[in-house]
């Protein structure tokens, strides 16, 4: 009977001769055409709602990441959408905001190799104008303090050349396994003379049978002079900067430098080591050089694979302590 029906529907119905039976087979067909109609318009409506609530995440990821690549690193794609869609916003927003800090660090940077760049050369400007118009006579001591602005400023220069092939993971080490103690000893002599001048004593507790350590000599010189260096300039006349080095149980050569100075303020324990930073903004370079010789003494151990950290010394002073592991050739 089904089929019997079905056949009657594909019949037109005026070749049907029963009038009833044709308004039904009419009506019958303008419902399925309606039907269909409808069915079409109602699957689409529901393909576009469903379509456009699934692509709402991936379009507003899209237009974030248009911004993000004009500059505007403030803007941040909300996490909706499924659990992968989800997940894709959060991890583009965690990139959005590394970048957003990576930015700042770029302008902070820039600002400050400007201000510190300024003032040698501001300086060296000044002398050379007041040379020209017959305010200072080149003498000795006029020439002397030019050239001793020019050095200062060679050096700047230097070390923000070494700052930045060190953080590009350029930095060419020349590693020879060597004794610890043997590089620290040269440091240590070199800067007595100077820490004898201001009434310091500098003292160095070191194993001369001490296992090998694969490191470029002249960098861990420069690591353990500025350590040095940091802990005359912040000890007072009469104190004591000790320099001491053994062997951990971890297999690393533990170097540690301590000072008997005023210590370091704890809120500043986590950015001493950041470029530029001085935990006294108001002290100048006498007491407290650019702020580059820590950051670029992380960077060189942490080249060597090993790791730099600070804390204070109780009552009063400071203690840098950095290792590097010892070399394959001592195993």
């Amino acid at each position: 009977q089904v089929s019997s029906f079905s056949l009657t529907l594909d019949i037109a119905p005026e070749d049907i001769s029963d009038p009833a039976v044709a308004s039904l087979v009419s009506t019958v067909n303008q419902s399925l055409l309606w039907t269909g109609i409808a069915a079409v318009v109602l699957g689409t409506l529901l393909v576009s709602i469903i379509s456009r609530r699934l692509l709402a995440p991936v379009t507003n990821l899209s237009e974030v990441a248009q911004h993000l690549g004009e500059g505007d690193f403030t803007r941040r794609a909300p996490p909706e959408g499924s659990g992968e869609l989800r997940q894709l916003a959060v991890a583009f927003n965690s990139m959005a905001t590394n970048l957003e800090d990576v930015e700042r660090q770029r302008r902070n940077l820039v600002a400050d190799v400007a201000h510190e760049l300024r003032t040698p050369v501001s300086n060296i400007q000044g002398y050379l104008e007041a040379l020209k118009d017959g305010l200072l006579q080149p003498d000795d001591g006029t020439i002397d303090t030019i050239h001793g602005q020019v050095i200062h400023l060679g050096h700047l220069v230097e070390d923000l050349r070494l700052l930045a092939q060190a953080e590009a993971g350029a930095l060419t080490l020349h590693l020879i396994p060597g004794q610890m103690p043997d590089v620290l000893r040269v440091c240590v002599d070199a800067l007595r003379p100077r820490a004898g001048a201001k009434g310091i004593n500098v003292t160095l507790d070191a194993d001369e049978s001490m296992l090998l350590v694969d490191m470029d000599g002249t960098r861990i010189s420069q690591v353990v002079n500025n350590l040095l260096e940091n802990a005359i300039i912040h000890t007072p006349e009469g104190g004591t900067v000790s320099v001491r080095v053994g062997a951990s149980s971890d297999g690393m050569i533990r170097v540690a430098v301590a000072d008997t100075g005023i210590g370091i303020p704890s809120d500043d324990l986590d950015r001493v080591f950041d470029r530029f930073f001085r935990s006294d903004p108001s002290r100048n370079r006498a007491t407290g050089g650019v702020g580059l010789g820590l950051t670029i003494a992380k960077r060189l151990v942490e080249a060597h694979g090993g790791s730099i950290h600070v804390e204070n010394v109780v009552p009063n002073g400071a203690r840098f302590v950095f290792e590097i592991p010892v070399s394959a050739v001592s195993e």
